[in-house]
């Protein structure tokens, strides 16, 4: 499969690595809280997280797709960088809102331009690690620093944005990848998987 004939502008792609960053990363996305954590290991509850990373595809003028992500700054990544992406040795998934049409994912892309440049939020993951400890949401939906965010929390305020898409939480703030990846995989009838699995597996 050519995966770059079937995504179209908007998509949202999650992938996975091996790395020890995106390990801790999706560590402290299998449950809620510690206490949580430490239950479901013990019952042999404990979830899976596939994913640690988000971002957004755009449609250049010449038809051809970039990636628009947040890393240190949001950024928009060339062509080669999205072929890379597309043919990587890393789990990905691509997923695509069904009710939109071309307006709706124009609207997205253009938000995302909006915060090129924008800043990685340092404060917010202190916030979700202090609702990790304490169980208090507030810390993850109100701790942040203004106009910056982490590539998980940019994605869904591109949506929440452009078209009104919450992803099931009451801030884009709280939400984790894994969080977003549950939410997108119950509700079929609004999302599809237009791609999950390794690209270049052999």
């Amino acid at each position: 499969m050519v995966i770059e004939k079937i995504i179209k502008q908007g998509d949202i792609f999650m992938i996975d690595s091996n790395k020890t960053g995106p390990k801790i990363v999706k560590f402290f996305q299998t449950a809620p809280t510690w206490l949580h954590h430490i239950w479901r290991k013990l019952f042999g509850k404990q979830e899976e997280v596939l994913y640690y990373h988000v971002g957004l595809f755009g449609r250049g003028i010449n038809e051809k797709y970039y990636v628009i992500e947040q890393q240190a700054k949001v950024k928009v990544r060339d062509e080669y960088y999205t072929r890379k992406l597309l043919s990587s040795s890393n789990r990905l998934l691509i997923i695509r809102r069904k009710d939109i049409g071309e307006l709706g994912r124009d609207r997205i892309v253009a938000e995302a331009m909006e915060d090129i440049g924008k800043g990685y939020d340092i404060l917010n993951c202190f916030g979700k690690f202090l609702t990790w400890l304490t169980g208090i949401k507030l810390f993850a939906r109100y701790l942040e620093w203004p106009d910056q965010e982490i590539c998980i929390n940019r994605v869904a305020q591109w949506y929440k944005n452009a078209i009104g898409e919450k992803f099931g939480a009451k801030t884009h703030s709280e939400l984790t990848t894994h969080t977003m990846y549950k939410y997108i995989k119950s509700r079929p009838e609004l999302w599809e998987i237009v791609y999950e699995g390794v690209p270049n597996e052999k």
